[in-house]
């Protein structure tokens, strides 16, 4: 299932019942961010939507499916930090 950005945070906002302006104060961005993403104006990174839903108090997960193994990887991932779950650093 394909979902946007814009939908994700359209949704977060009516679940929660709040307007931009309170989703962005909980969120710590901009209410114009809020309006640009849930426009399409822009597509934010991953690290800004997970910011949002924690701010709504909702945590991110990701599924996705790897082409090559023809999988759906289906886990919790740490978007917007540098260390897996067991402190292993990506960077390196």
């Amino acid at each position: 299932m394909l979902t946007t950005a814009a939908q994700i945070v359209v949704r977060i906002r009516a679940e929660r019942e709040l307007t931009m302006t309170s989703l962005a104060a909980l969120a710590g961005v901009p209410t114009s961010t809020i309006s640009r993403i849930e426009s399409g104006r822009i597509e934010p990174t991953l690290g800004m939507i997970r910011r949002i839903a924690l701010g709504a108090g909702y945590h991110l997960h990701l599924q996705y499916h790897d082409l090559f193994s023809g999988r759906i990887e289906d886990h919790p991932v740490g978007v917007g930090t540098n260390e897996d779950e067991n402190g292993g650093d990506h960077d390196r």
